[in-house]
């Protein structure tokens, strides 16, 4: 079934002060015990006692004369056998109509997660892997940074519940599961805030341990097990490549692929748009890559166009590569400052595209051990980053007396 968007539940959500309730005692209309894989069904009679204070709560709302309903069933009951902290419940659209008007459904099946009654997830039920990832994102949110941008707080509640004198909350939407700052580490969002003037000047930011542990861990497995690679080589006048790649988005892992969804994101775009001062509005190239030994790039600035409307504006770097010795090469050589930068491991490089923003890879040892591997790519807008300039070398007297400085 096509994905429709729709609108958040009208009523006001939020964080109850009372301690969170794991699985309720039954309530009338409610089945005496569980469901296989630990789903419950849930009415407008026993939501709201079910959801309501309970730390995290996945939801499927579903129809069983929808064929795609069917479908993900067994997807859904796997993933609360796997996930026995979390409540699972399922709601019966066709039977249930209250609970379908109270959060404006419009596709079915549709998947809602709360998390401490501030909705974090609503949105049309995706298949498979794609649920193990948006209830492991869910689950890894920084909730007290979710909680300030939500204007009030009250408990859940279907069918007929009182607006509070506090005015509707504004919830976290999917979006923000796939914002960039939900994966960095606090302390580097907080610093970040001194970054704009750096890149602006044209330097290169190099972010240690940028990303949450797990985060980083779980796309270094992707990008270790992935067997996608392909040898991309070129040998043009001023500037020679060899090295391997996963370019294609029908070709990345899973992880990889909900991975270049968070770089792409209208959250992440913003963010990037307000460090660098560049309108990075265009959609995000990603892709990964595997310096093997003889991989190499060589200088240039990446100044190019990504496609008939937009051109590259910031470039990114995430290294992923684990225990690096400097001597194995691999390493990203800033010209501008001279600086010969190894590979470490969760560390972000940022520096916006311009003429002088020229950089190398340098040649991958043959007695390299280990994995060169990244995560890579630019965020595009309309914004003109100029031509490469070549600039040729100074001469002293004539052509005959061969003295050139450069």
């Amino acid at each position: 079934m096509a994905r429709r968007k729709h609108k958040d539940q009208k009523a006001s959500v939020a964080q109850r002060s009372a301690g969170a309730t794991l699985l309720p005692a039954a309530l009338p209309g409610q089945p005496s015990s569980a469901q296989a894989g630990g789903v419950i069904e849930l009415t407008e009679r026993n939501f709201a006692a079910s959801v309501d204070g309970h730390p995290f709560a996945v939801i499927g709302i579903w129809a069983p004369s929808s064929a795609s309903s069917r479908e993900f069933a067994s997807s859904f009951a796997a993933a609360a056998a796997r996930n026995p902290d979390a409540l699972f419940g399922q709601v019966d659209a066709d039977a249930q109509r209250a609970v379908v008007e109270q959060f404006e459904i419009t596709s079915l099946p549709t998947l809602i997660i709360f998390r401490s009654n501030i909705i974090v997830y609503a949105k049309a039920m995706l298949q498979g892997q794609e649920l193990d990832e948006v209830v492991n994102t869910a689950r890894a949110l920084d909730m007290q940074e979710v909680r300030r941008k939500v204007v009030s707080v009250s408990p859940v509640a279907v069918g007929g519940a009182e607006t509070p004198a506090t005015g509707p909350a504004t919830t976290a939407t999917d979006d923000r599961l796939l914002s960039i700052e939900t994966h960095l580490r606090p302390s580097v969002r907080a610093a970040l805030t001194q970054l704009g003037p750096r890149l602006a000047a044209g330097g290169l930011v190099a972010i240690k341990d940028a990303f949450d542990p797990d985060f980083a861990e779980r796309m270094h497995r992707s990008l270790d097990t992935c067997t996608a690679w392909r040898l991309y080589e070129g040998y043009e006048e001023h500037f020679h490549y060899h090295h391997h790649n996963v370019y294609e988005l029908g070709e990345f892992p899973v992880d990889l692929a909900w991975c270049s969804k968070i770089f792409d994101s209208s959250s992440t775009k913003q963010w990037v748009s307000r460090l660098s001062g560049r309108p990075c509005v265009g959609p995000a190239e990603v892709s990964a890559s595997w310096y093997l030994p003889g991989d190499h790039s060589l200088p240039h600035n990446d100044v190019a166009a990504s496609d008939a409307t937009s051109n590259r504006q910031v470039a990114f770097v995430w290294h992923l590569a684990k225990d690096w010795r400097s001597e194995w090469g691999g390493a990203l050589f800033w010209c501008a400052k001279g600086c010969y930068l190894p590979p470490v491991f969760n560390t972000l490089w940022l520096f916006n595209v311009a003429p002088e923003s020229n950089h190398f890879v340098t040649h991958v040892s043959p007695y390299a051990r280990g994995k060169r591997l990244a995560i890579n790519g630019w965020w595009t807008g309309v914004r003109a980053t100029d031509k490469p300039l070549w600039q040729g070398p100074e001469r002293i007297g004539t052509e005959a007396s061969g003295i050139a400085i450069y």
